[in-house]
Formats: structure tokens, C-alpha cells, sequence
């Protein structure tokens, strides 16, 4: 059975893949017998037979029949977009678009197996996919993405590696111990002990933006700014991409850029403003503002780095990808994430995957050196350093809920590592048998292209054809021309004349309540 061609114009419609006898068809062909008889009949690998088809054959409608033909045999399913239906850019990424959602849903729907022999993550489907174009002339492209458009592929690829999962694990139960001051009856203001430790004996509130001077009675307000640092530049990796990993692998996007072309949300907006709300938070003089707001960026961190540890052991535990498709799904998705990172979180670990003994020596360690440096932060000295203030709170509940943490997921670790098979490193290593014939590229939207078939780069910024349509480009002028006079007068304005305090908070104008936020 070979591997259908999908080909998108306006005439078709997004349908379930065919076979040559026009059957429906869920599979990308019996590649396993293809392989099997090039290998015993000792014939080039399958990007030889690819490029001699290529050499072979002149371009146009020949060409693209014989690279077809050849794709199709060995297994891959074809995508392709047609030039002739095509007129603009927008044209293009509205059958990618389709493309996207299609093989989003044959991901979901089709994922049976996702777990080869020897216990590894393997191809949920069975078969790889390609999207090519084809311009006037019958040749054809790897259709790709422009490089601002692909997202951050590389940094995805190169956190795969870099992340460390002890070290996530380490930074999210130091950073609870913070938890431990939301509510402290030694001071009036529930999270007032943190970052400052000042009581709130007076009713009276400063500026929660006020002009920072370093002195001893202040000094303890920097500490988020400290620790934002920490986690700013230390931490990077731990808290990195968790949006991205949550569709990549708790969703099974297709590739970087077909999440970055369908999604609103920055690639680490999160981590943003994680270290946002730790660095403004020091500018707060109030004890309880500066206090919730820490305590907000703190909490987000550590949801950060769960949902990293939980996209990864999903990934790696070899789990469908998340079912639903409906509204808020990818919000649902980065949930199910953190869930998973609270309960499996050592399964986020590559060298758990080896299996066996080594495994579970793994998974020890681990735990071991977590729960050694929790110990170690009980120390006030130590929290002096990292959680400032948290050395005056109460830390028996954190203890409680961080050891029943601890022991709850060594214990489901342990457990489910006892279900992985055992690789044996004395094990012969030789090639794969079925030689991968496309070449991953996050560039491309279903996450693959041809070799030695030419890229054709689409920009998404090209499709954008304005809000405001109905406007013609000299009435944008002209609206434009009226905005910044206006604006830009008005600001010169405000530094000429000296009433403006009165109307802008800092005095007792109509936005007097600004000033008790802003300035002084």
C-alpha cells in the first residue's frame, strides 16, 4: 500500500487520505516491507534512490511524478499546494493553515503505538509527512517558513538537552518555603513579613512605584530583584519554552513554526513575566504589595518549571497527545503539564529511560540530593541568601506539604520506572534498517522536508493586509498626521505648564488616586 498525496486547491477539501484504489486509508504504507526488500536486494539508501530520481529526470510535471512516486513507496505521505491556485501569500497560509489542522488532528486521533519494542518514543503514526509546493512550471519545494516566523526552534532543540530536571526539582521546593509567609500573625499584613519584614503598625501607604534609594532601612526590598536574577540567569533552562513544550509535546504540534503561525501567546511571555513581577516588586515600598506581588512571580515560576518537567515526562513516558480539541485546548493542555510535573516529575528525566537498574539508581540520586538541599534551605542563613524573610516565617506547614510532595513522587517514580525495559549499554549497535528518508526541520510546518528538493520560504508578515481596509493610504496618512500632532503636542504641553500634576495624580485632581501608586 503506498502513502497518498494530499493536494490542496480550491476544488478539494481537507479529507481523509486515499489509497490508489480511491479506499480510505489511515495508514503511510507497508514502509517495513519496502526497507526489508531494498535491504536484501543491497540497493542505495533511500536518499540515493531519491537523488537519482532527481538526476534522472528533467524538471517539470516528470520530475515531480518520479519524486512523488518515490516518496510514496518509501512510506511518506505528500502534501502538496498548487501554485494554480494561488494568488496571493494569504492564499498560501490559508491551505497551510489546513494542513496544520489536519495532521494536528491525525496526531490525536491516530497516536496507537506511540511506544516502540524496546520502550523508546516512536513515531505515533508509523509514517513521516512532508508539505511541498508546486509553482506553474510542475516543480516542486519545500515549503518552509521564513526564519523570523519559525519561532525558536533552535533554542526548543537546544533546552532539550540543557534542561536539568534535579535542578528544576530543587528550585521549586526552595522557592516554596516563600509560601510559608502568606500568612504570618506576628504582622498585620498577611504577606508584609517578605522582602522587608517591617511591621504595619501605621495605617499609612507609600507609593507602590516610589524612587529607589539604597540604605540600610531598604536594603531588604532589593531581594526580588535578587532573586529574579537567580532565576533570570541561573535558572534559565528550568523555566524556559514551558508554553512551547506544553503543545509540542503534551499537544503534539506539528513543528515550532505551526505552533508560532496558529498561536497568541509569546514564545516565553511566561517567564517573562515571572522575572517581571520579581523585579517590580522591589520598587514596592508597601509591605504587603511587594509581598503579593513576589509571591505572585515566585508561584508562577514554579508552575513554569512543572509544566517543563511534565511536558518532558509526557513526552518520554510516550502518552497520546492531549485528545481535546475544543476552545481554551491549549490552556487545558499547559494545565495538564503542570499536573503531570506534580505528579511524575522524575519521569522528566532522560536517563530514567534507560530502564532497569540504571533507572532506578537514577531516580534515587535524585530524590536524595532534592531532598538534601530542601534540608539544607531549612537553614536561616541560608534563606537569608535565597528567600529573604522566609528565615522569620513559619516553615512546618511548607515542611509538611514538600515532604508529603517528596515522598509521593519518588514513590510513583520509582513505580513506574519498574515498567520501562531495561537498553543494556553491551547491547551490538548497528544502523537503523529503515534509513529515515526526510530530514527534520522545524521550519517546515508538519515538521519535515525533502532532501535535495529546494526550500520556497513563505512570509506571514506578507498576508497581512491592514484592519482598516475600507481606509485609503491617504486618509491613513492624514489620521496618522492628526494622532502625532495631537499626542506629541500634548506631551510637549505637559512640560510647559505647571497645572498638570493637578489632572495626572500628584496633586488632589480628578486621578488623585494615581498618586498614591505612582511618583511620590
Amino acid at each position: 500500500m503506498s502513502a497518498p498525496v494530499e493536494e490542496f486547491n480550491d476544488e478539494n477539501k481537507v479529507e481523509m487520505p486515499t489509497n490508489n484504489d480511491g479506499n480510505t486509508t489511515t495508514e503511510g504504507g507497508d514502509k517495513k516491507s519496502m526497507a526489508s526488500d531494498l535491504w536484501s536486494l543491497v540497493k542505495p539508501y533511500k536518499h540515493e534512490i531519491l537523488l537519482n530520481q532527481i538526476i534522472e529526470h528533467e524538471p517539470g510535471d516528470e520530475r515531480r511524478a518520479a519524486i512523488i512516486n518515490v516518496l510514496r513507496d518509501m512510506g511518506v505521505k505528500v502534501f502538496i499546494i498548487e501554485a494554480k491556485s494561488i494568488e496571493t501569500t494569504a492564499d498560501i497560509l490559508h491551505h497551510v493553515h489546513r494542513v496544520v489542522d489536519y495532521v494536528s488532528r491525525e496526531n490525536q486521533l491516530f497516536s496507537a503505538g506511540y511506544i516502540d519494542d524496546d520502550g523508546n518514543p516512536a513515531d505515533p503514526l508509523g509514517f513521516q509527512r512532508c508539505l511541498l509546493y508546486q509553482d506553474r512550471a510542475g516543480r516542486l519545494f519545500n515549503l518552509m517558513m521564513a526564519k523570523h516566523a519559525v519561532g525558536p526552534a533552535s533554542q526548543y532543540e537546544g533546552l532539550m538537552t540543557s534542561f536539568s530536571g534535579v535542578e528544576a526539582m530543587c528550585l521549586i521546593t526552595i522557592l516554596c518555603r516563600s509560601f510559608a509567609c502568606i500568612e504570618d500573625r506576628e504582622y498585620s499584613s498577611m504577606v508584609g513579613i517578605m522582602f522587608g519584614g517591617r511591621r504595619n503598625d501605621d495605617e499609612t501607604h507609600s507609593p507602590l512605584f516610589p524612587p529607589i534609594s539604597i540604605t540600610e532601612d531598604n536594603l531588604d526590598a532589593l531581594a526580588p530583584a535578587r532573586l529574579s536574577l537567580i532565576l533570570g540567569l541561573v535558572f534559565t533552562e528550568e523555566l524556559s519554552l514551558a508554553w512551547l513544550n506544553a503543545q509540542m509535546m503534551v499537544k503534539s504540534a506539528p513543528s515550532v513554526s505551526a505552533h508560532t503561525l496558529t498561536s497568541y501567546v509569546g514564545a516565553d511571555l511566561l517567564r517573562k513575566a515571572a522575572i517581571f513581577l520579581l523585579a517590580t516588586a522591589s520598587a514596592a515600598q508597601d509591605d504587603s504589595t511587594r509581598g503579593w506581588i513576589t509571591v505572585s512571580g515566585i508561584g508562577l515560576a514554579c508552575c513554569l518549571a512543572l509544566a517543563n518537567l511534565g511536558s518532558r515526562a509526557w513526552h518520554f513516558m510516550g502518552w497520546k497527545p492531549f485528545p481535546y480539541a475544543g476552545p481554551m485546548h491549549s490552556v487545558l493542555a499547559f494545565m495538564a503539564a503542570i499536573l503531570t510535573g506534580l505528579l511524575f516529575p522524575y519521569m522528566g528525566h532522560r536517563k530514567v529511560h534507560v530502564g532497569g537498574r540504571p533507572a532506578m539508581e537514577h531516580v534515587i540520586s535524585s530524590a536524595v540530593i532534592v531532598g538534601l538541599i530542601y534540608v539544607a534551605s531549612d537553614i536561616d542563613e541560608v534563606q537569608r541568601y535565597l528567600i529573604v524573610g522566609s528565615e522569620n516565617c513559619d516553615q512546618d506547614y511548607v515542611n509538611i506539604a514538600v515532604g508529603g510532595w517528596w515522598t509521593f513522587t519518588f514513590v510513583s517514580s520509582l513505580f513506574y520506572a519498574t515498567t520501562i525495559p531495561y537498553k543494556p549499554p553491551n547491547a551490538p549497535t548497528e544502523p537503523e534498517e529503515e534509513e529515515p528518508l526526510l530530514e527534520q526541520d522545524h521550519a517546515s510546518p508538519v515538521g519535515y522536508k525533502v532532501p535535495n528538493v529546494p526550500d520556497f520560504e513563505v512570509d506571514p508578515t506578507l498576508a497581512w493586509s491592514g484592519t482598516f481596509q475600507w481606509c485609503t493610504i491617504s486618509m491613513q496618512a492624514f489620521v496618522g498626521l492628526v494622532l502625532a500632532i495631537v499626542i506629541g503636542g500634548g506631551i510637549v504641553y505637559l512640560g510647559i505648564i505647571d497645572d498638570d500634576d493637578e489632572y495626572l495624580g500628584n496633586g488632589d485632581g480628578a486621578f488623585r488616586l494615581l498618586s498614591r501608586y505612582i511618583g511620590g
